[in-house]
């Protein structure tokens, strides 16, 4: 079985789309998918499936559609890519705290001229690496331009984010036994 995490865009931030994540997990239980865990509750749940990617997205979706009346985007990664990812981020922390850093992860890799599409966003630094966009807010990420919004409509995908920390504690939770 295939250690994997699946990301929800938008769910449990600001009091909107919420979704308990023991229910959550109940629900991937439901699916046949096994070793369900969930880490923090803005949406992230481990689990092991060997079914195809794009069916298991789907099954997920229709899944929480269906029981919590919610439709939120949801990207896929196994436990492997996850950690390259993570491992693959090109900034120094230079004095940041991690949660000034962050990974976007895309639903589809990145155009070729991905960097030409966003633009500049200073002071913010970003990097497109495959299937992941870094980013380096100095100043934070609350009111940078360079968003999940800004990555969908200029890269026609879908994105969603988290910073340093919750990677982190998601690579922790694809390792555990």
């Amino acid at each position: 079985m295939t250690r994997q995490v699946a990301l929800f865009r938008g769910i449990n931030v600001g009091g909107h789309n919420k979704l308990p994540m023991a229910e959550l997990r109940e629900a991937f239980d439901a699916l046949g998918y096994a070793n369900v865990g969930s880490i923090i509750q803005s949406g992230n749940l481990c689990f092991d499936s060997d079914d195809d990617p794009a069916a298991i997205v789907t099954a997920i979706r229709s899944a929480v559609a269906t029981r919590f009346d919610i439709d939120v985007p949801i990207t896929l990664r196994s436990a492997h890519r996850f950690a390259a990812a993570l491992a693959g981020h090109p900034f120094p922390l230079d004095g940041l705290e991690p949660k000034m850093h962050h990974i976007m992860f895309l639903t589809e890799p990145a155009p070729p001229d991905a960097e030409e599409l966003i633009g500049d966003h200073s002071p913010d630094d970003y990097a497109v690496i495959g299937r992941e966009i870094h980013v380096r807010y100095p100043t934070g990420s609350a009111r940078s331009t360079l968003s999940v919004d800004l990555i969908d409509r200029k890269l026609s995908t879908i994105a969603t984010a988290r910073n340093l920390p919750t990677c982190q504690k998601i690579a922790a939770a694809l390792t555990a036994p």
